[in-house]
């Protein structure tokens, strides 16, 4: 169950600030590309994961559409270990219209990746579900946390968990 009241969502387990779910920097427009000076719509987004650990500071991951190229690349930063270490993913975009922009990574054995941009809100999302794959040993070991939906924010402090 969750109640609106002022800036501020209730959950059952917290209040979390609404503005958490939205990136540092959002933003959608055209730009010119490469030596052959190729115009394509581009989304850039800035923030940090909502599942990431506390350590990382609020600008952690940079995501880039190209619309005209139909691909898009994240990297996002991590520690583990006392050292820091970045991903670089890419995903290929299967839908881009005036209300959302979808596009998904399926490189990895056992998941697929989904990565959405809803320009109406300014909000952006990963989620992960399984490929249903069964006879590869790794994929037997997917656990819910590995499975569920992380939100790009612009919060500092506390991550909040995936929902």
């Amino acid at each position: 169950m969750i109640l609106r009241c002022c800036t501020y969502v209730f959950l059952l387990l917290g209040a979390i600030p609404c503005m958490a779910q939205q990136p540092l920097i959002f933003d959608v427009s055209t730009v010119v590309v490469g030596s052959q000076r190729l115009e394509t719509l581009y989304a850039y987004a800035e923030g940090k994961w909502s599942d990431a650990g506390p350590g990382l500071l609020p600008n952690s991951t940079e995501i880039h559409c190209y619309k005209r190229f139909s691909f898009c690349e994240a990297a996002s930063a991590s520690t583990s270990g006392g050292l820091a270490s970045v991903s670089l993913s890419s995903f290929d975009i299967l839908r881009w219209d005036q209300s959302e922009m979808i596009a998904v990574d399926s490189s990895p054995t056992c998941l697929v990746n989904t990565l959405r941009f809803d320009f109406a809100t300014k909000k952006v999302s990963i989620s992960s579900a399984s490929k249903g794959e069964t006879r590869d040993k790794y994929c037997k070991d997917l656990t819910p946390s590995l499975t569920a939906t992380a939100f790009l924010t612009g919060a500092i402090g506390k991550s909040e968990e995936k929902k």
